[in-house]
Protein backbone atom coordinates (compact mmCIF):
# COMPACT_ATOMS: atom_id res chain seq x y z
CA UNK A 1 0.00 0.00 0.00
CA UNK A 2 2.77 2.42 0.89
CA UNK A 3 4.52 1.70 -2.45
CA UNK A 4 1.33 2.55 -4.33
CA UNK A 5 1.01 5.82 -2.48
CA UNK A 6 4.63 6.66 -3.24
CA UNK A 7 4.18 6.08 -6.96
CA UNK A 8 0.94 8.05 -7.02
CA UNK A 9 2.41 10.97 -5.11
CA UNK A 10 5.41 11.11 -7.45
CA UNK A 11 3.06 11.38 -10.41
CA UNK A 12 1.64 14.56 -8.93
CA UNK A 13 4.98 16.30 -9.31
CA UNK A 14 5.73 15.54 -12.97
CA UNK A 15 6.87 18.76 -14.64
CA UNK A 16 4.86 20.22 -17.51
CA UNK A 17 7.10 19.59 -20.52
CA UNK A 18 4.95 21.38 -23.09
CA UNK A 19 7.14 23.42 -25.42
CA UNK A 20 6.94 27.18 -24.99
CA UNK A 21 6.46 29.84 -27.64
CA UNK A 22 8.67 29.01 -30.60
CA UNK A 23 7.95 31.74 -33.16
CA UNK A 24 7.71 35.46 -33.70
CA UNK A 25 5.79 37.35 -36.36
CA UNK A 26 5.69 40.90 -37.68
CA UNK A 27 4.00 42.52 -40.65
CA UNK A 28 1.98 45.32 -42.17
CA UNK A 29 -1.57 46.15 -43.17
CA UNK A 30 -1.23 47.43 -46.72
CA UNK A 31 -3.72 49.47 -48.74
CA UNK A 32 -4.85 47.42 -51.75
CA UNK A 33 -4.81 50.48 -54.02
CA UNK A 34 -1.89 52.62 -52.88
CA UNK A 35 0.46 50.02 -51.39
CA UNK A 36 0.87 52.25 -48.35
CA UNK A 37 0.28 51.37 -44.70
CA UNK A 38 -3.25 51.63 -43.34
CA UNK A 39 -2.93 53.66 -40.09
CA UNK A 40 -5.00 52.59 -37.09
CA UNK A 41 -5.73 54.06 -33.69
CA UNK A 42 -6.10 52.98 -30.08
CA UNK A 43 -8.57 52.25 -28.51
CA UNK A 44 -11.24 51.79 -31.20
CA UNK A 45 -9.23 50.56 -34.19
CA UNK A 46 -6.20 48.73 -32.85
CA UNK A 47 -6.83 44.98 -33.00
CA UNK A 48 -7.59 42.09 -35.33
CA UNK A 49 -8.95 38.59 -34.77
CA UNK A 50 -6.59 35.66 -35.34
CA UNK A 51 -7.51 31.96 -35.15
CA UNK A 52 -5.08 29.04 -34.90
CA UNK A 53 -6.44 26.27 -37.11
CA UNK A 54 -6.43 22.51 -36.53
CA UNK A 55 -8.14 22.42 -33.15
CA UNK A 56 -11.54 20.91 -32.35
CA UNK A 57 -12.52 24.12 -30.59
CA UNK A 58 -11.03 27.16 -32.30
CA UNK A 59 -10.53 30.19 -30.11
CA UNK A 60 -10.14 33.74 -31.32
CA UNK A 61 -6.92 35.51 -30.38
CA UNK A 62 -6.66 39.29 -30.31
CA UNK A 63 -3.54 40.73 -31.91
CA UNK A 64 -2.86 44.43 -31.58
CA UNK A 65 -1.81 46.74 -34.40
CA UNK A 66 0.30 49.86 -33.98
CA UNK A 67 -1.04 53.28 -35.08
CA UNK A 68 1.17 53.21 -38.18
CA UNK A 69 -0.45 49.98 -39.44
CA UNK A 70 2.27 47.49 -38.44
CA UNK A 71 2.13 44.69 -35.90
CA UNK A 72 4.51 42.47 -33.94
CA UNK A 73 3.83 39.38 -31.84
CA UNK A 74 6.84 37.69 -30.27
CA UNK A 75 4.84 35.08 -28.33
CA UNK A 76 3.30 32.68 -30.85
CA UNK A 77 3.46 29.01 -31.77
CA UNK A 78 4.37 27.72 -35.21
CA UNK A 79 1.26 26.51 -37.02
CA UNK A 80 -1.53 27.34 -39.43
CA UNK A 81 -3.64 30.40 -38.78
CA UNK A 82 -6.22 32.65 -40.34
CA UNK A 83 -7.11 36.28 -39.86
CA UNK A 84 -10.86 36.72 -39.73
CA UNK A 85 -11.75 40.25 -38.80
CA UNK A 86 -14.81 42.34 -39.64
CA UNK A 87 -14.67 45.18 -37.13
CA UNK A 88 -11.66 47.22 -38.18
CA UNK A 89 -11.26 50.30 -40.40
CA UNK A 90 -11.10 48.21 -43.56
CA UNK A 91 -13.52 45.89 -45.31
CA UNK A 92 -13.84 42.39 -43.76
CA UNK A 93 -10.86 40.13 -44.33
CA UNK A 94 -10.46 36.36 -44.06
CA UNK A 95 -7.06 34.97 -45.04
CA UNK A 96 -5.08 31.86 -44.11
CA UNK A 97 -1.38 32.05 -43.33
CA UNK A 98 1.29 29.90 -41.73
CA UNK A 99 3.88 30.63 -39.07
CA UNK A 100 7.17 28.72 -39.04
CA UNK A 101 9.52 28.34 -36.10
CA UNK A 102 11.62 31.43 -35.56
CA UNK A 103 11.06 34.82 -37.21
CA UNK A 104 8.22 35.37 -39.68
CA UNK A 105 6.92 38.27 -41.76
CA UNK A 106 3.32 38.25 -42.97
CA UNK A 107 1.61 41.26 -44.58
CA UNK A 108 -2.12 41.65 -45.12
CA UNK A 109 -3.59 43.56 -48.04
CA UNK A 110 -6.81 45.34 -47.14
CA UNK A 111 -9.19 47.97 -48.51
CA UNK A 112 -9.77 50.85 -46.07
CA UNK A 113 -13.14 52.56 -45.89
CA UNK A 114 -11.44 55.89 -46.66
CA UNK A 115 -7.99 57.29 -47.36
CA UNK A 116 -6.39 60.53 -46.19
CA UNK A 117 -4.35 61.83 -49.12
CA UNK A 118 -1.44 64.33 -49.04
CA UNK A 119 -1.90 65.47 -45.41
CA UNK A 120 -0.15 68.70 -44.45
CA UNK A 121 -0.06 70.02 -40.90
CA UNK A 122 1.10 73.61 -40.32
CA UNK A 123 0.84 76.43 -37.83
CA UNK A 124 -0.71 79.76 -38.81
CA UNK A 125 1.03 82.17 -36.43
CA UNK A 126 -0.96 85.18 -37.62
CA UNK A 127 -4.25 83.61 -36.54
CA UNK A 128 -2.84 81.28 -33.83
CA UNK A 129 -4.18 78.16 -35.54
CA UNK A 130 -3.08 74.60 -36.14
CA UNK A 131 -4.09 73.92 -39.74
CA UNK A 132 -4.60 70.63 -41.59
CA UNK A 133 -4.90 70.46 -45.36
CA UNK A 134 -5.61 67.20 -47.17
CA UNK A 135 -7.72 65.28 -49.66
CA UNK A 136 -9.83 62.19 -49.08
CA UNK A 137 -10.90 59.24 -51.23
CA UNK A 138 -13.08 56.18 -50.73
CA UNK A 139 -11.94 52.59 -50.58
CA UNK A 140 -15.06 51.44 -52.43
CA UNK A 141 -17.42 54.18 -53.61
CA UNK A 142 -20.23 51.64 -54.12
CA UNK A 143 -20.29 50.80 -50.42
CA UNK A 144 -19.15 53.19 -47.68
CA UNK A 145 -19.60 56.50 -49.46
CA UNK A 146 -20.70 59.11 -46.90
CA UNK A 147 -17.72 60.78 -45.23
CA UNK A 148 -17.12 62.98 -42.20
CA UNK A 149 -13.75 64.64 -41.57
CA UNK A 150 -12.01 65.52 -38.30
CA UNK A 151 -8.83 67.14 -37.06
CA UNK A 152 -7.91 65.27 -33.88
CA UNK A 153 -5.58 66.43 -31.09
CA UNK A 154 -4.31 64.92 -27.87
CA UNK A 155 -1.55 65.07 -25.27
CA UNK A 156 0.33 61.98 -26.47
CA UNK A 157 1.03 60.14 -29.72
CA UNK A 158 -1.95 57.80 -29.35
CA UNK A 159 -4.27 60.55 -30.56
CA UNK A 160 -7.39 59.13 -32.25
CA UNK A 161 -11.15 59.51 -32.32
CA UNK A 162 -11.12 57.91 -28.87
CA UNK A 163 -8.44 60.27 -27.54
CA UNK A 164 -9.28 63.70 -28.86
CA UNK A 165 -9.42 67.12 -27.18
CA UNK A 166 -10.28 69.24 -30.23
CA UNK A 167 -13.85 70.47 -29.94
CA UNK A 168 -13.95 73.51 -32.24
CA UNK A 169 -16.55 73.36 -35.00
CA UNK A 170 -13.74 74.33 -37.39
CA UNK A 171 -11.97 71.04 -36.61
CA UNK A 172 -14.66 68.94 -38.28
CA UNK A 173 -16.68 68.73 -41.49
CA UNK A 174 -19.66 66.44 -41.20
CA UNK A 175 -21.57 67.06 -44.41
CA UNK A 176 -20.97 67.83 -48.07
CA UNK A 177 -17.65 66.03 -48.29
CA UNK A 178 -16.64 65.13 -51.83
CA UNK A 179 -14.28 62.19 -51.48
CA UNK A 180 -12.83 62.27 -54.98
CA UNK A 181 -9.17 62.34 -54.01
CA UNK A 182 -8.81 65.76 -55.68
CA UNK A 183 -10.80 68.22 -53.58
CA UNK A 184 -8.66 69.78 -50.85
CA UNK A 185 -10.08 70.37 -47.40
CA UNK A 186 -8.85 72.59 -44.58
CA UNK A 187 -9.58 72.06 -40.89
CA UNK A 188 -8.10 74.04 -38.02
CA UNK A 189 -8.17 74.75 -34.30
CA UNK A 190 -7.63 78.02 -32.49
CA UNK A 191 -4.94 77.44 -29.85
CA UNK A 192 -6.03 80.55 -27.90
CA UNK A 193 -9.68 79.56 -27.61
CA UNK A 194 -11.12 79.99 -24.12
CA UNK A 195 -14.34 78.15 -24.86
CA UNK A 196 -13.06 75.11 -26.75
CA UNK A 197 -9.99 72.86 -26.59
CA UNK A 198 -9.22 73.99 -23.04
CA UNK A 199 -7.87 70.64 -21.90
CA UNK A 200 -5.41 70.58 -24.80
CA UNK A 201 -4.02 74.11 -24.61
CA UNK A 202 -4.36 74.84 -20.93
CA UNK A 203 -0.69 73.94 -20.41
CA UNK A 204 2.42 74.53 -22.46
CA UNK A 205 3.37 71.11 -23.89
CA UNK A 206 3.90 69.10 -27.04
CA UNK A 207 0.70 68.50 -29.00
CA UNK A 208 -0.09 65.45 -31.13
CA UNK A 209 -2.47 65.66 -34.07
CA UNK A 210 -3.79 63.56 -36.90
CA UNK A 211 -6.63 63.66 -39.39
CA UNK A 212 -9.56 61.26 -39.18
CA UNK A 213 -12.12 60.27 -41.80
CA UNK A 214 -15.31 58.36 -41.02
CA UNK A 215 -16.86 56.70 -44.08
CA UNK A 216 -20.17 54.84 -43.81
CA UNK A 217 -22.83 53.61 -46.20
CA UNK A 218 -26.06 51.64 -46.69
CA UNK A 219 -27.18 49.43 -49.55
CA UNK A 220 -30.92 50.00 -49.33
CA UNK A 221 -31.68 47.15 -51.73
CA UNK A 222 -30.19 44.57 -49.38
CA UNK A 223 -30.18 46.56 -46.14
CA UNK A 224 -26.45 46.07 -45.90
CA UNK A 225 -24.67 48.52 -43.59
CA UNK A 226 -21.02 49.36 -44.28
CA UNK A 227 -18.84 50.37 -41.33
CA UNK A 228 -21.80 50.32 -38.97
CA UNK A 229 -19.36 50.36 -36.03
CA UNK A 230 -18.10 53.81 -37.11
CA UNK A 231 -14.41 52.92 -37.42
CA UNK A 232 -12.22 55.85 -38.43
CA UNK A 233 -9.44 55.90 -40.98
CA UNK A 234 -6.46 58.08 -40.13
CA UNK A 235 -3.49 60.03 -41.36
CA UNK A 236 -0.10 59.54 -39.71
CA UNK A 237 0.44 61.17 -36.31
CA UNK A 238 2.30 64.49 -36.07
CA UNK A 239 3.93 66.15 -33.07
CA UNK A 240 3.88 69.92 -32.67
CA UNK A 241 6.40 71.55 -30.34
CA UNK A 242 5.36 73.64 -27.34
CA UNK A 243 5.99 76.90 -29.19
CA UNK A 244 4.35 75.57 -32.40
CA UNK A 245 7.56 76.15 -34.35
CA UNK A 246 8.35 72.51 -35.20
CA UNK A 247 6.07 69.87 -36.70
CA UNK A 248 7.25 66.28 -37.26
CA UNK A 249 5.60 63.04 -38.30
CA UNK A 250 5.86 60.30 -35.67
CA UNK A 251 7.60 57.33 -37.30
CA UNK A 252 9.06 55.44 -34.33
CA UNK A 253 6.46 52.99 -33.04
CA UNK A 254 8.89 50.46 -31.61
CA UNK A 255 7.82 49.26 -28.17
CA UNK A 256 9.84 50.50 -25.21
Amino acid sequence: MSSLLLVTSCDWFVFDNQEGYNAQITGRFIDSETGELVPMGFPNVCSVSIIEEGWDAEEVQTWYVKPNGTYTNNLVFAGDYRIQTSDSNFYPLTQQFSIARGANTVDFTVTPFARIIDPEISYDSENSRIVAKFKVSLGDATKANSVKLFLLGYTDRFVSDGFNNFTDASAKLESGVVADGQTEYTLYVDVTSTTNNNSQFKYRRTHYVRIGALATGIDWATWTFYNSSNKYNFSPVYSISKDFSTINEITDWVED
